[in-house]
């Protein structure tokens, strides 16, 4: 039977999407999806990045002896920057504990891949090269508050080396960005979410990227499901009782939809959805258009 759709379910205000309380479990290895989405294939959202920090929890002796780990999404600006969420870095902000994984669907690489990067790398085959690049620099915005409903939830990553993205390349391309204030976007409008989050709540974050397709909500719509005073600098998309929707492992990730012109454009950076049922109410993404100058003015 299927819950009430007028309930405010307070279990959804103020969690973010916290890839550090995942947990591996059999029904998350089996269904293989973001909670009602389905698998990607490889190149055909070249700009998905995933983000991964391998941090010490534990020294014996000095010596780093446990460690956390810790997913994100992101997409890809251009040859060096990718755009992601400040709550990622609540954990660590320190870029030697990070890399970014580009050109791929799987989360890692396993013994295949890690063969065919070695051969793509004997014998010229870029198609075959796994793309895992360190950072070298994270800056989240200056007005990233936590403690405010994750208020400007957006940052940006620099990585070590640069990667050839662009047009006249299948693997890596650049994520389309709205004008700064751009509102193109209407309620009911149908965007697209990819990322690596877990598949049920509870469940642990996916190998395999997914995508599934949520809905603009309006304001008012919104705010009958989370303690949002206004959402300003947000956007609202996804379902109630759907189970379908953003899950922990899909932070920073890109929302995409369609602009006038028929172009993929970024307009959010997941956020947050509910703790307890992820897959029963919409999730909140950053808008984008409200910080397109900031981008620009950092990675210009």
């Amino acid at each position: 039977m299927k819950k009430t759709t007028n309930t405010n379910d307070r279990s959804a205000v103020r969690v973010r999407l916290s890839t550090s309380s995942c947990q591996s479990t059999g029904r998350a290895r089996r269904v293989k999806r973001v909670i009602g989405g389905e698998h990607i294939e490889v190149g055909e959202w070249p700009w998905l990045v995933s983000l991964k920090a391998k941090v010490v929890t534990s020294r014996f002796l000095g010596i780093p002896v446990r460690h956390a780990y810790y997913y994100c999404g992101g997409s890809v600006l251009n040859d060096g920057w990718i755009l992601t969420a400040a709550h990622c870095f609540d954990e660590s902000s320190d870029p030697d504990d990070w890399e970014a994984r580009l050109a791929t669907v799987s989360l890692t690489a396993d013994i295949i891949d890690k063969l065919k990067h070695l051969l793509g790398r004997l014998f010229g085959r870029s198609d075959w090269l796994q793309w895992e690049i360190d950072l070298d620099r994270i800056v989240i915005h200056p007005q990233y508050d936590k403690l405010d409903l994750w208020n400007n939830d957006i940052a940006l990553v620099h990585l070590e080396d640069q990667v050839p993205s662009g047009p006249q390349y299948s693997d890596i391309q650049r994520i389309h960005l709205p004008s700064n204030g751009d509102s193109f976007l209407s309620t009911g409008d149908v965007c697209v979410m990819k990322g690596w989050g877990c598949t049920s709540a509870g469940g642990g974050v996916s190998k395999l990227a997914m995508k599934v397709d949520l809905p603009i909500l309006s304001e008012t719509r919104c705010k009958t499901y989370y303690d949002y005073k206004h959402l300003g600098n947000r956007i609202c998309a996804g379902f109630r009782d759907s189970d379908a929707g953003i899950c922990p492992g899909d932070s920073g990730g890109p929302l995409v939809c369609r602009d006038a012109v028929g172009t993929w454009t970024q307009v959010g950076v997941a956020s947050f959805s509910s703790r307890f049922r992820p897959g029963e109410f919409p999730g909140a993404f950053t808008r984008i258009s409200q910080y397109t100058d900031w981008i620009r003015t950092i990675i210009d």
